[in-house]
């Protein structure tokens, strides 16, 4: 229905996990002007997306909604056009219900009322498309107190959206964010680019937790579902923050390349150190995750833990390889090529070394860590 179809899953960054709902036009310019100044525009991320506590729930007498300009200066057609400056896209938020979430933290502000927009779909997408957004995340709170039936009122928001975009000729592109209720993998894939699997990854001032990461990538495998331009989303990535060592940030990022799920930074990204950056962007992992089959990885063995995982790739005979030792002591893993439906030979290479393995009969066999990983791609040889 209208959406846009970029080249692969969303790349990005999102204010939620680090800001929570203290965010104003200064953050979200300094966090965009970050973007560009780290390498991260460079390597593919494009969008600067806006989450909860934009909006405090202020309508003029005509419905429309209104913001504090002493907050965001020029109102939200003031930000976008700064994003839309640095050669990026601008991304917003709101809720399906008729309030929003309200965990207003860490400002102390309550809850504030009306700030969803059920009862004025057709007004706030188009208001969006005319402030020059070109995404939107559409959360659940205000839906799932309600009792709202989740088809059918992401349905009419994906209607909204198709009208603003036949107004404005603005894609808007629409991201489901109703934590995996009424199975969206089974109709948002008609009306949406991406669609939450799952609850948050992450509260707000608590430390990434890799159990919570795996927990994640697992209600996200419905491989099925997955076609270029429409993607199972395991939420925001939290790739640099508190909580997560090199080896950590690594894993979570390659589980994400391996599902082609969206990747939406949820870091500062004017604090990150070099660790950080180097997973980002790291461009062969990138790679993967942009693949233009857009094949969702899938879990080819498992053997107490010791896990392979591997995606299809295009070009011929070649698949990314995840070996993933989810036990509490380090173990060799084996992933065999039959397994990977290849031949009895075939190259392999560490993603994150980026070191050639050489040429391998068989299978390939890799010690990994305790709640840790190996990255590879095999391709086959003739």
């Amino acid at each position: 229905m209208g959406q846009p179809n970029d080249k692969g899953p969303a790349m990005g960054w999102a204010s939620w996990n680090t800001f929570a709902a203290k965010i104003d036009y200064n953050v979200i310019k300094g966090q965009a002007d970050a973007l560009v100044s780290s390498g991260l525009k460079a390597a593919g991320y494009q969008y600067v997306n806006i989450d909860e506590g934009w909006w405090q729930g202020t309508r003029d007498s005509a419905g429309n909604i209104t913001v504090d300009e002493a907050e965001w200066p020029g109102g939200m057609k003031g930000i976008a056009d700064y994003i839309h400056s640095l050669g990026l896209k601008a991304g917003i938020y709101t809720d399906a219900g008729k309030d929003g979430c309200g965990f207003y933290f860490p400002t102390g502000r309550p809850a504030a009322p009306g700030s969803g927009s059920e009862g004025h779909y057709d007004q706030d997408f188009l208001a969006f498309s005319q402030w020059g957004f070109d995404f939107v995340k559409v959360d659940w709170c205000g839906g799932d107190k309600e009792k709202l039936d989740p088809k059918k009122s992401y349905e009419a928001i994906a209607s909204a959206i198709e009208k603003a975009t036949k107004m404005t000729s603005r894609p808007l592109a629409l991201s489901v964010c109703n934590w995996g209720i009424q199975s969206p993998w089974d109709w948002a894939p008609a009306i949406s680019t991406m669609w939450r699997t799952s609850y948050d990854i992450i509260y707000y001032g608590e430390s990434a937790d890799m159990s919570r990461v795996l927990a994640n990538f697992d209600s996200a495998q419905h491989p099925a579902a997955q076609t270029p331009g429409h993607y199972n989303d395991p939420d925001m990535l939290v790739v640099g923050m508190k909580g997560f060592a090199l080896n950590q940030n690594r894993t979570h990022f390659a589980l994400w390349a391996m599902s082609s799920a969206p990747l939406l930074a949820g870091n500062n990204l004017a604090t990150m150190n070099a660790d950080t950056l180097s997973v980002l962007t790291n461009s062969e992992a990138i790679a993967i995750n942009q693949d233009p089959l857009a094949k969702q990885g899938v879990r080819v063995s498992d053997a107490q833990g010791k896990q392979v995982y591997s995606k299809v790739l295009s070009g011929n005979g070649r698949r990314a390889v995840l070996l993933l030792n989810r036990s509490t002591s380090s173990a060799s893993i084996t992933v065999r090529f039959a397994d990977l439906d290849l031949g009895s030979t075939a190259a392999v290479r560490n993603v994150w070394t980026a070191q050639d393995l050489g040429s391998q009969s068989m299978s390939y066999t890799a010690t990994v860590p305790a709640q840790d990983s190996v990255f590879l791609v095999v391709a086959e040889k003739p």
